[in-house]
């Protein structure tokens, strides 16, 4: 991903985008590991989003206009989800059998047929789980907490017809 963003890079920066940190800080909110971290933060020195100044990283804010909007244009947002989905299907395909379902991956998915109505309420119990995350995030601002940032939970969540999934899957090939 040449101008977007890979996942362990964003969460260098929404790290960084809390405070600034040294490179044990990052990685204990990131729970990313040290070799790792040092493969990474060089890359994002150089290409401006991050600084470095006595042994402590933080967002580059000068120059933050210039990538910010580069790493969220359409075409990278779509690669991160990409990597995302892929990310969450192996982890939840390669889940050990002796560990607990509500302590790794969770993926449901359902193909069904709905009525009108119940595609009403379909819509209506999305737009209320949205409401929700929002309504989390208020909070979060309000009184935020001692959170890591690897700790987020990712939500994912969607209805689509099944017809255009495979129009899309065809398009790809």
């Amino acid at each position: 991903m040449k101008d977007g963003l890979l996942l362990i890079e964003r969460i260098v920066i929404e790290s960084l985008s809390k405070k600034e940190k040294n490179i044990q800080e990052i990685e204990i909110d990131t729970n990313l590991a040290h070799g790792l971290l040092l493969n990474i933060l060089p890359n994002l020195l150089m290409r401006n989003m991050i600084k470095y100044k006595n042994g402590t990283y933080s967002l580059d804010k000068e120059h933050c206009f210039q990538w910010l909007g580069e790493v969220n244009k359409k075409q990278n947002v779509k690669e991160e989800a990409r990597e995302i989905f892929t990310s969450l299907v192996n982890q939840y395909f390669e889940k050990d059998a002796t560990c607990p379902q509500h302590l790794g991956a969770q993926l449901k998915i359902q193909k069904m047929w709905l009525t009108h109505d119940e595609e009403i309420i379909l819509k209506s119990h999305m737009n209320a789980l949205e409401g929700f995350f929002n309504g989390v995030k208020e909070a979060r601002k309000r009184h935020p907490q001692r959170e890591k940032t690897c700790e987020q939970r990712v939500v994912i969540w969607g209805a689509t017809h099944y017809s255009d999934l495979v129009e899309g899957v065809l398009k790809a090939v």
